[in-house]
């Protein structure tokens, strides 16, 4: 049996499914851009993790991670804080706060280090009821929302992180607690509004910071002679009080972590290690929900664009069969095609301009025209949904004497075995172009390979 016409049809059909791929791959990622779709998959992965919602404001907020966003916030202006009260100047200033849709898994351990470290400390906790007073004005109407509040929390965020390491004992400032509580009365006067708000959050924080001291004083764990790891034991302690969730799972994490260390590692760096693998195994999940979500809408935009183009593989298939100067001109351009995997990168519409240009002079059965009849078109033998003998398949437009009908009318299909078609394209479109690619370099070696010599000498 001569296997090469199917061959030459398996490569003329994903050559032009590599096609459809190409051209949805922009439509595609610009929408996941405009949703924001892997940063909030990512987003609730971690407020998961860490169980607590202002944990994970404090993460998002923490310098290392908020220097991978694609736009940082802006620094505090020198104008009085008064002056972007009144809407015509607040208006321009408004800055949506834009997620990361990517976070190094040695990024995410250190910050989680450095908030664990410092969870016991009041100054923390204080910064938690600011992102949680900051989180309830960010979701506020714009026409509503006071932009300049919200800038001022952000930056007693900031000294509160600051008061937490000082607090803690691991960082060289001259803030402290009672300067950042000084700064928070302050933030009350400025803003009467949200003067309870914090107060309630000042409050709420001396009230914690008791439980945890209650805490801490009934935990105890084994003391190792790295100081560090003792400081992130006694953190993660305190964390059975803010997130009971997260304190398990760390602690898990940290159970017996000098038996699995050798002499020249650090106990903390095992642990970040462990920590590190937590995190990329919870990230492997999202990737594979968001590459589910991206299949669904390669499907949804291949159906659009296969059927406004009328790409009907079933059609196409018969078609490149029947005929072998087509089958062969078009096998010759996917003989020499390569993946621009670069130009795409750089300049996808040159890349996708480039690519068309290699159908051109190809007389395939794609695309529809459009034609008038004598009459009504619904009576018109060429343009039937369900064609019989010596009638032409079409789609009559409702009401007039015209039909919409494939370049090549005939017999061969109806309106059911085309929409199949048209659906069987859209499956195969959603699959990805480097996927199609991968296979048409298999079948073009398998083609270029010739016969079998033992086949030839069986023919003769």
């Amino acid at each position: 049996m001569n296997i090469g016409p199917i061959i030459d049809v398996a490569i003329g059909l994903i050559f032009v499914w590599i096609t459809l791929s190409l051209s949805t791959i922009q439509v595609q990622e610009w929408i996941s851009t405009l949703l924001n779709k892997r940063a909030r998959d990512m987003e609730d992965t971690i407020h998961e993790m860490l169980a607590n919602p202002n944990l994970k404001a404090q993460l998002y907020d923490h310098p290392v991670i908020r220097g991978l966003t694609a736009k940082k916030r802006k620094e505090p202006s020198a104008v009085a804080p008064g002056f972007f009260r009144y809407p015509i100047v607040r208006g321009p200033t408004l800055e949506k706060r834009k997620l990361p849709s990517y976070i190094p898994s040695q990024q995410f351990a250190l910050s989680l280090f450095d908030i664990a470290m410092t969870a016991g400390t009041e100054s923390s906790l204080i910064q938690q009821g600011i992102f949680k007073i900051r989180d309830d004005l960010e979701k506020e109407k714009p026409k509503t929302r006071d932009q300049a509040a919200i800038d001022a929390l952000n930056i007693l965020a900031d000294l509160a992180r600051s008061a937490a390491a000082t607090e803690a004992g691991t960082a060289i400032t001259n803030i402290s607690l009672d300067l950042l509580k000084k700064k928070a009365e302050e933030f009350t006067r400025l803003y009467p509004n949200y003067g309870s708000a914090i107060e309630r959050a000042l409050t709420e924080a001396k009230v914690i910071k008791h439980e945890l001291e209650e805490v801490s004083k009934k935990q105890r764990f084994v003391k190792s002679d790295d100081a560090a790891l003792n400081q992130l034991r006694g953190g993660v302690a305190a964390l059975s009080v803010i997130s009971p969730e997260l304190n398990q799972s760390l602690s898990a994490l940290l159970l017996n972590v000098e038996e699995y260390t050798t002499e020249k590692e650090k106990y903390v760096a095992k642990a970040r290690e462990n920590v590190e693998k937590w995190f990329n195994d919870s990230m492997d999940r999202v990737n594979g929900v968001f590459k589910r979500y991206s299949q669904g809408i390669a499907f949804v935009l291949g159906l659009i664009a296969a059927l406004f183009l009328n790409v009907d593989s079933i059609n196409l298939t018969l078609y490149l069969w029947r005929d072998p100067s087509v089958r062969q001109a078009l096998v010759e351009n996917a003989t020499a095609f390569q993946f621009p995997k670069e130009k795409f990168a750089t300049d996808p519409e040159q890349a996708m301009q480039e690519f068309r240009n290699q159908f051109v002079g190809l007389n395939l059965p794609i695309g529809w025209v459009m034609s008038e009849s004598g009459g009504k078109a619904f009576y018109d033998s060429n343009c039937q949904l369900f064609p019989g003998d010596h009638q032409a398949f079409g789609i009559p437009v409702f009401a007039t004497n015209r039909c919409i009908a494939p370049p090549q009318s005939n017999n061969q299909t109806n309106i059911a075995l085309k929409f199949l078609g048209i659906l069987f394209t859209a499956g195969m479109t959603a699959q990805g172009a480097p996927f199609w690619f991968d296979i048409l370099k298999k079948l073009v070696n398998l083609r270029s390979t010739g016969a079998n010599p033992i086949e030839k000498e069986g023919s003769k």
